[in-house]
């Protein structure tokens, strides 16, 4: 059984053209199925999200194949990954960690839409992003 993840890479704007070549050599994901997207907060990167199929159940080292790359999940033009949706539960709804069933919650996505939320250890992160279009 196939199953397909969505990832977001953080790459320099000059490597663009090499990643997005990689892509479709390595993994045959054309250019056109990458959306890219500019890091409103940051622009010394780019993100570029893409899907991944994985064949019959096989696994993936994002981390060989992708270093600055993580599994993502989108809600319109909002993209998370699901630390972060947790933590956005946990801040939204003003009750601590773990004592909470996150499936009980509702996000109002239309507050996120165009930004990227992350975690890392200080917290929660949001990135304010731009889709591109070539």
């Amino acid at each position: 059984m196939n199953r397909t993840i969505l990832v977001a890479s953080f790459i320099s704007p000059d490597k663009l053209d090499l990643f997005l070549n990689l892509l479709e050599t390595k993994f045959n994901i054309k250019s056109k199925e990458a959306f890219i997207f500019k890091n409103l907060d940051d622009e010394s990167k780019i993100i570029v999200t893409y899907k991944l199929v994985l064949i019959d159940g096989n696994k993936i080292d994002l981390n060989k194949h992708f270093p600055n790359a993580t599994i993502i999940h989108k809600k319109g033009n909002a993209i998370y990954t699901i630390n972060a949706l947790n933590s956005l539960i946990e801040l939204e709804s003003g009750v601590d960690k773990g004592n909470i069933n996150y499936k009980d919650y509702t996000i109002d996505w239309s507050k996120y839409q165009n930004k990227m939320i992350l975690t890392n250890r200080e917290g929660l992160i949001f990135i304010n992003i731009q889709r591109l279009f070539s």
